[in-house]
């Protein structure tokens, strides 16, 4: 009987071993599709076509809390016994705690909603608890939330809202509608900044600026570089580069390369080596080693020289070492100093020696100057001697000899337990501070 079970068994766990392949190829089947569906901006539908209806919980709706996130949906059944009016309720509820929370992060949360789920009586909400709100820092993310919702359908009357906030707060404001306005209107918005702020540096276009970088970078691009030179320009080129640095290497070039050539094109150039040493140090020496010497190459080598040199001033330095003479090994040999003499004066010390002195070398012993001046005065005069250029070599050395005369007098000050000169009183009798 036991010899005639044998085959059955066999014959049935080659059935369930057959069976459960199946099951595995389906789950990576569907795991296939639905990272194709996700990659292609779709949403997967995973309905079971057998099924008459599919049920949701509130928690499968966009926009509302888990469950587990907050209290007032102890009790809520999920199989559909509640009526979807006590559904709606409990959910509405759930926004407005999180909206007038004093926990933060429940608070960000519930404005996050209103992003998804704006309409006039959730901004009149919103506006109103926003208002409520303690002044200060914790309250600025609410308001840029609530200003950028508010801009993507009324701007205007967001914009005359904004009017009755503190100084700050109100450009905050402003700046967070324009760029939500911006988005599908500049033209409006451009006209709006212009008419509403007296002077040349404009603080609002930085709102325009971003909002137009979203979907016409061009357009950006072009009305930041026609702003006058100034801080809101500056500010307007770092968020450029923010922008086209996450579309990719090839544009944030692509952006620099047809800027008009001057002190933004520079920028822009520097920021971008910067931003690919941080990333990828390799590619970044690279970039420098095939340029040909310019006021880029000069901003470029600089900020990746400094980037290195955080790292490993010795390699840092190496590398400056093979670099032609000239402007960018010389801004370059700085940013190497600062870091590596903080760190080991003599090896620095050392290093600058190898130099035959020159103007182009004045910078990096002046820069060496002023690492060293507090700890050892009389190398740092030594050094700032040998400083090319008269001007600033004389400016060096009075420098450091003011630096020495104040050494000398808190030294004696301390000795007669009299006032600090820089301040304070010292103690006496060498007791502890």
């Amino acid at each position: 009987m036991t010899n005639k079970l044998y085959p059955v068994l066999w014959i049935a766990s080659l059935a369930l071993s057959f069976w459960l392949g199946l099951q595995r190829g389906q789950q990576k089947n569907q795991a296939r599709e639905t990272f194709e569906i996700a990659a292609a901006g779709k949403k997967p539908d995973f309905e079971d076509p057998n099924r008459d209806e599919v049920k949701t919980s509130p928690a499968a709706t966009p926009g509302t809390a888990t469950l587990n996130e907050t209290s007032q949906y102890d009790g809520l059944a999920t199989d559909g016994s509640k009526s979807n009016a006590d559904t709606l309720q409990a959910r509405e509820k759930s926004f407005e705690e999180k909206l007038s929370s004093s926990n933060p992060v429940l608070r960000l949360r519930g404005f996050a909603e209103l992003l998804e789920r704006s309409s006039e009586g959730k901004l009149d909400k919103a506006r109103e608890i926003f208002e409520n709100l303690p002044e200060g820092q914790q309250r600025f993310s609410e308001l840029r939330m609530l200003a950028y919702t508010w801009g993507q359908s009324d701007p205007r009357a967001a914009l005359v809202w904004t009017e009755n906030l503190d100084d700050f707060e109100r450009r905050l404001g402003v700046v967070s509608v324009l760029d939500s306005w911006s988005r599908y209107d500049s033209e409006s918005a451009i006209s709006w900044a212009k008419e509403n702020y007296d002077g040349e540096d404009n603080p609002y276009f930085l709102g325009i600026i971003s909002g137009m970088s979203e979907n016409n970078l061009i357009g950006a691009t072009e009305l930041m570089t026609s702003l006058p030179y100034g801080r809101t320009r500056g500010r307007a080129a770092s968020i450029l580069v923010e922008k086209s640095w996450r579309m990719g290497e090839d544009v944030a070039l692509h952006l620099a390369e047809h800027l008009p050539e001057g002190s933004v094109q520079n920028y822009v150039f520097g920021e971008i080596g910067e931003k690919m040493a941080k990333e990828n140090l390799e590619r970044a020496v690279q970039w420098v080693e095939s340029m040909e010497e310019s006021e880029i190459k000069v901003a470029v080598s600089e900020d990746v020289a400094e980037r290195w040199a955080r790292k490993s001033p010795e390699e840092a330095a190496r590398w400056v070492s093979q670099m032609p003479e000239g402007e960018a090994r010389s801004e370059s040999m700085e940013e190497v100093v600062a870091q590596w003499a903080r760190k080991d004066p003599t090896a620095t010390a050392e290093w600058l020696n190898q130099f035959p002195s020159g103007e182009l070398m004045d910078e990096p012993i002046q820069r060496f100057v002023r690492e060293i001046a507090r700890k050892d005065p009389e190398s740092a005069l030594s050094w700032a001697q040998s400083i090319v250029d008269e001007e600033r070599r004389k400016r060096v050395e009075a420098d450091v000899l003011r630096i020495q005369e104040m050494q000398a007098r808190r030294q004696q000050a301390e000795a007669d337990g009299g006032p600090d000169p820089q301040g304070g009183r010292r103690p006496r009798g060498g007791s502890s501070p």
